[in-house]
């Protein structure tokens, strides 16, 4: 098992990084033949290494993100040879290769072949493992013969267009990415915190405020950000944050602190106590225990 040290893994994940913005940016060529390169680098298999699955997922992710998801599935296919060779002596317990082997089927209209990897996989890991995944797949891995021809007579591919949950991969590197920005937080570097919490902000597809989770990251990096003593682009994260928190009938009692904060350090005085007070009537003084300026601030504009 080839396993990366943590600094293999910051150059790894920072050149990952690199495959999104470039794609982000349309420079796709680029973007490509970076990704061919990093997996270059990994010997196969890589189930092998201990950021394979990771390299793997991205390739997918790239691939359906800028339609080509037929240049993924040489790399699939030289994995999931390898797992089932490996299934005849040992015990294999990855399905993930093998759902999205299918996946692509699926997407290319191959049902017979897509149906071939999700029964691999249920056989791995049973009905859970589809539990994220579209319903077509599971009922294609458990479905008998003749059902299976009455589905494919009747199919009608399910758009993909609206990504509705984050793949593996992102999901992954929004992990390491926040990680990162908290252990930066804890030794009080503040700037470095603010740029790996940008990182996990900049996985998410477009449009980012539609993530669940733009809601928490974009807190952690105006919290990042005001503690750096950069008022500005905290208020511009932490407003983000505010209008999620708002559009999902929630409303977070820290953002609402750090709001007014901010704008007190702004010298907006009028939004910094409305702020300030309705994080108080949430919370109460507690709330303000590392915030004692601010409190006493508030207790000048109202009764409390």
């Amino acid at each position: 098992m080839l396993v990366y040290s943590p600094e293999e893994e910051e150059v790894f994940f920072d050149q990952i990084d690199q495959v999104y913005t470039l794609t982000e940016s349309q420079n796709l060529e680029e973007a490509e033949q970076l990704l061919l390169e990093i997996n270059e680098s990994i010997p196969h298999p890589k189930e092998n290494c201990s950021v394979g699955g990771i390299l793997l997922d991205s390739i997918f992710s790239f691939y359906e993100q800028t339609g080509q998801v037929e240049k993924a599935l040489p790399h699939f296919l030289k994995e999931t040879e390898y797992l089932q060779e490996k299934m005849k002596t040992e015990t294999v317990k990855s399905s993930g290769h093998f759902i999205t082997t299918g996946s692509i089927y699926y997407a290319l209209g191959d049902l017979d072949k897509a149906r071939v990897y999700f029964k691999i996989a249920h056989g791995l890991g049973k009905n859970s493992i589809f539990h994220d995944f579209n319903a077509d797949f599971l009922h294609m891995a458990v479905t008998s013969d003749v059902e299976f021809e009455e589905f494919k007579q009747n199919f009608v591919p399910v758009d993909g267009s609206l990504q509705e949950e984050l793949t593996d991969e992102q999901q992954d590197l929004m992990e390491e990415y926040c990680e990162q920005g908290n252990l930066e937080m804890d030794a009080e570097n503040f700037d470095k915190a603010a740029g790996w919490f940008q990182k996990a902000l900049d996985v998410l597809p477009a449009p980012k405020e539609d993530w669940e989770a733009a809601g928490w990251v974009s807190a952690s990096c105006g919290d990042a950000y005001f503690n750096a003593g950069k008022y500005k682009e905290a208020l511009e994260h932490l407003l983000v944050a505010h209008d999620i928190y708002i559009s999902e009938e929630e409303v977070n009692p820290f953002v609402l602190l750090r709001l007014g904060e901010t704008y007190f350090e702004l010298g907006d005085h009028e939004n910094a106590t409305s702020n300030l007070l309705a994080a108080y009537e949430m919370e109460g003084a507690e709330l303000f225990e590392d915030d004692q300026k601010y409190l006493t601030y508030l207790k000048t504009k109202h009764k409390l």
